[in-house]
């Protein structure tokens, strides 16, 4: 019975495969290279998170410390880290409203 079965699910892949397909050579390099560039990409992109989760921990971090001390260069320095979230994640909203 597995054999019968082993047998049917060859036939069913065989329906997938390209009559006479012969694959195009690859080079070894090539391969290479594209795994290096996805690699990459793939770093760049969590690189941009990291920097994106770093930053919004020092504006928290900050935010919370003026809730507290209110020194007037906070304020300047939130709003720059505000900018600089936004620019790392565009989807990132703020709004700061200072009453003093």
């Amino acid at each position: 019975m597995r054999e019968r079965r082993s047998q049917e699910c060859m036939g069913d892949t065989a329906m997938f495969q390209r009559p006479n397909h012969n694959p195009l050579p690859v080079h070894h390099d090539e391969i290479s290279e594209a795994r290096f560039k996805r690699f990459t990409r793939d770093f760049q992109v969590y690189e941009r998170k990291q920097t994106f989760d770093d930053t919004l921990n020092v504006f928290l971090d900050l935010y919370s410390a003026w809730m507290k001390m209110h020194e007037p260069w906070m304020k300047i320095r939130l709003v720059m880290l505000a900018f600089e979230l936004n620019r790392l994640d565009p989807t990132f909203e703020c709004e700061l409203a200072f009453s003093d």
